[in-house]
């Protein structure tokens, strides 16, 4: 009778639980190949998965994977591992290796000698095994959860993997956190998601020519390069991530959504929130507006008045050819002067004090009770400072009274602003210098704002007349 030799696989995995049990990857390797030697068959194969759990059965192991389609495709008769656990703590799988021992006469065992799949006592031992350990992780879930929903409650961080911008302890990292802000104001600003996405892996704007025409891709100026924590490049789902993350604008969460107390009232985190209330709410509202184009790919536009400014002769909208605008059989205009003449006209309106004042058009009952309530906090904190002159009040309490005035008056500005502009041109119009906002904006920005203050109308230029005529340009403000 010939004497079949045994091809045997080891099969190692690095442990995620810090037990120090010595279950180091080259004490498994060492066990399991002593294993080999006393029995003398022959390793022709070790299959390794690093910090990979064997309890979670949709979590891929590229290792075991392959080891499961080389023992089909009979690589090998004998598989040695350290413990079981190691292999699998799914009782299904260990079913089919069960199978495979009884039915094709796999020779399975343990370097530990604690299980071995030839005898009936074998089998009957890992299945116990393997039940009692399932029961445990899911013992071990349940606590987890439970301390996760407690720390929630507290408003203490979660524990696990850290959010861009923040330590696992909470702690602010600086220029993470910078960057998640500027993220915020380029998407509240009208910037695309990938846009903002390309920015944030670097990417410099795209430059093509077409002919005479030269298109640009309009990154945001705004957004720094930032590594991503799995080092992969950005892309829109991993921006829409940090911009519907309620921990920035500093609300304790759990499974993504805002823990409330037994009153319904949203819990703070016991952190430094990176964007205001005003800013997060703006940009939630603008990633659930149904009118937002989701997939942009190829249709934005690249010129500051295509499809924007109107033909004099027939109020169509124009468009671009090589560096003119143009409508057919009126109008053929060079673009650069009159995107500066129209540039010039924005920034002088953006520098107007009375800007805000000049865009009330609408819902006026509801934009006079806003300014009631502007006013009222204004008053409020004139009389904390004129209290704190007469000290009337201490210092704490009158920086106290100034914060919450000055948080209430930055949600109502956002509140008017919101009801005459879109989301793009909000941020822009409340920032501290909207002049420079608009400077630093990208395009489908400045066309949000060039589209709110004003409309722009292109007369022909007189035949023969070559150079730039300013009048011929009419702005006419809304």
């Amino acid at each position: 009778m010939p004497i079949v030799s045994v091809r045997a696989a080891i099969y190692l995995r690095v442990s995620l639980d810090q037990t120090g049990e010595g279950l180091a990857v080259e004490r498994q390797r060492e066990d399991c190949e002593q294993i080999a030697q006393t029995r003398g068959w022959t390793v022709v194969e070790t299959y390794t998965d690093n910090s990979i759990s064997a309890f979670d059965k949709v979590k891929n192991r590229p290792a075991y994977d392959r080891m499961v389609d080389d023992y089909r495709a009979g690589r090998f008769n004998a598989l040695i591992t350290w413990d079981l656990d190691r292999l699998t703590r799914q009782p299904r799988q260990l079913e089919d290796w069960i199978d495979a021992a009884e039915s094709q006469g796999l020779r399975l065992v343990t370097a530990n000698g604690e299980a071995d799949l030839q005898t009936d006592g074998g089998r009957m031992y890992a299945r116990i095994k393997a039940a009692v350990a399932r029961a445990e992780m899911e013992r071990k879930g349940a606590r987890q959860s439970r301390a996760q929903q407690q720390r929630a409650a507290k408003g203490r961080p979660p524990r696990g993997i850290r959010a861009t911008g923040y330590t696992l302890d909470g702690e602010l990292i600086p220029d993470e956190a910078k960057a998640v802000q500027d993220v915020y104001r380029a998407f509240a600003n009208g910037s695309s998601l990938k846009a903002i996405a390309a920015a944030l892996s670097g990417a410099e704007p795209a430059i093509r020519a077409v002919g005479d025409r030269t298109l640009v891709q309009d990154l945001p100026k705004t957004v720094p390069a930032l590594p991503s924590r799995s080092g992969r490049a950005w892309n829109p789902t991993s921006v829409i991530a940090i911009l519907r993350n309620p921990r920035y604008a500093g609300w304790s969460m759990l499974a993504g959504e805002v823990v409330r107390d037994s009153t319904g009232k949203p819990i703070r985190g016991q952190w430094e929130p990176i964007v205001s209330d005003s800013l997060w709410l703006e940009v939630q509202r603008r990633l659930d507006d149904p009118a937002r184009k989701t997939n942009r790919a190829g249709t934005d536009r690249r010129h500051l008045g295509s499809g924007l400014f109107l033909c004099g002769i027939c109020d169509a909208r124009v468009r671009t050819h090589g560096p003119r605008y143009r409508c057919a059989g009126h109008i053929m205009r060079v673009r650069s002067p009159i995107d500066a003449m129209v540039l010039e006209y924005i920034e002088g309106m953006l520098a107007r004090p009375d800007l805000a004042d000049l865009l009330v058009k609408e819902d006026e009952e509801q934009i006079a009770t806003l300014n009631g309530q502007l006013q009222a906090q204004r008053d409020r904190v004139e009389r904390a400072k004129f209290d704190y002159k007469r000290e009337l009040i201490d210092g704490a309490l009158y920086f106290e009274i100034r914060r919450e005035a000055e948080e209430q008056i930055a949600q109502l500005d956002a509140q008017r602003m919101a009801l005459t502009t879109g989301a793009a041109a909000s941020a822009i119009l409340l920032a501290p210098s909207p002049v420079e906002a608009f400077r630093q904006a990208d395009l489908a920005s400045r066309r949000s704002i060039i589209d709110l203050l004003c409309e722009v109308r292109l007369m022909p230029s007189p035949r023969g007349y070559k150079a730039f005529n300013p009048q011929s340009v009419m702005i006419t403000p809304k």
